[in-house]
């Protein structure tokens, strides 16, 4: 599993390193259509936003507990459900933002003379002006409205995915060192 892990991203580092025009493009399509996606779904008015979110809560609920009775229609009155779609909700918010940070660090990878730290910043300074802007679109969508708390949950699963994604680097840092293998470059 390790030498597959560092295969991989040798091939990556490679690909980036040797054609590093080729290698921002395709990357700054990704995040384009990604946000996007955030953007469509932010567009969304309240009702066609709530029966989704209603859809996967009642599908987990289905999945754990298969006998079980609810339906979309069903849980309109019943708090604990109302609020386990608002957790559904903000898992959905965390997903988006952890893949656009994720994007955007892949994108900034390709600039081989960035300072590592600007890599692992950038990202985060970008979900969260993406954030603003999001929230305040949806002030303007039908049912909606935009939230603070919203932009607090893109930032904090920005960070969390920086984090995740800083350790695995250095963790590859380590799995290259052990192999005594020269490509590895201490200021990418």
């Amino acid at each position: 599993m390790k030498n597959t892990i560092v295969a991989v991203m040798d091939v990556y580092r490679c690909f980036a390193r040797r054609h590093p025009v080729c290698f921002i493009c395709v990357n700054m399509v990704l995040v384009l259509l990604w946000v996007g996606v955030i953007m469509h779904f932010s567009g969304e008015d309240a009702d066609v936003s709530g029966r989704r979110s209603s859809s996967i809560l009642v599908g987990i609920i289905h999945a754990m507990s298969p006998s079980s009775e609810v339906t979309v229609n069903g849980y309109d009155y019943d708090p604990v459900l109302i609020n386990a779609e608002r957790v559904v909700r903000k898992i959905a918010h965390m997903i988006e933002y952890g893949i656009l940070s994720i994007l955007i660090r892949s994108l900034l990878f390709g600039f081989a003379s960035l300072p590592r730290v600007f890599a692992y910043v950038l990202p985060v300074i970008g979900v969260a002006c993406l954030g603003v802007v999001d929230e305040m679109n949806q002030r303007s969508i039908p049912g909606r409205y935009g939230s603070l708390f919203d932009v607090s949950v893109d930032i904090t699963a920005s960070v969390i995915t920086m984090f995740i994604v800083y350790r695995l680097t250095e963790r590859y840092r380590c799995l290259k060192r052990e192999n005594n293998n020269p490509c590895v470059r201490t200021g990418s």
